[in-house]
């Protein structure tokens, strides 16, 4: 059973702002509360994901490592937020990982009890998608605009060609497999 200080937190967070108790409740009886340290993984980089997160309270940092030992932060994730979206919904290990930066906590949802929820409470499975298609398209938006921000700053050269950057905008838009 969650604590109420947390159920608390996760029904008053932004992404469920505009749902019902009852489908609030119906997502909050999925989960399973967990707390970490500061400096645990809470998502692993090249690892297979089973869950989707909600940081209730404290921070972490989200960094990819890359092929010759480089590690970039990415940002820092302040409750309340959302991880691990794009590798529990497709079948692919995360291209980040999430390290806490606090002592955290966690409302966690895992691939049974989200089945489980699609299969008892379509609607409340549903708000959830809801939730992270909005959370993943706040962070496309950002993305967009610290492009947009960027070639802004640096224009195409004389030759009206598009700059590199412009271009790989564009590729955003025109290459997907949906």
């Amino acid at each position: 059973m969650i604590p109420d200080e947390a159920a608390q937190r996760f029904m008053n967070a932004p992404w469920l702002v505009e749902f019902d108790r009852e489908t609030k409740q119906a997502l909050l009886n999925a989960l399973v509360e967990e707390k970490a340290p500061k400096g645990a993984i809470l998502l692993a980089q090249g690892q297979p994901n089973d869950h989707l997160s909600f940081l209730i309270d404290g921070t972490a940092e989200i960094e990819r490592t890359f092929q010759n030992g480089r590690k970039d932060v990415i940002t820092t994730l302040t409750a309340p937020a959302v991880f691990g979206t794009t590798s529990f919904f497709q079948p692919k290990p995360p291209t980040v990982t999430v390290r806490a930066t606090s002592d955290v906590w966690l409302l966690i949802l895992r691939h049974p009890a989200h089945e489980a929820l699609r299969r008892e409470n379509p609607r409340a499975a549903e708000a959830l998608a809801l939730a992270v298609v909005r959370a993943l398209s706040e962070r496309f938006d950002l993305i967009d605009r610290l492009f947009t921000d960027y070639i802004t700053q640096h224009p195409d050269g004389a030759t009206g060609e598009k700059s590199e950057w412009a271009r790989f905008r564009a590729r955003l838009f025109e290459e997907h497999t949906l």
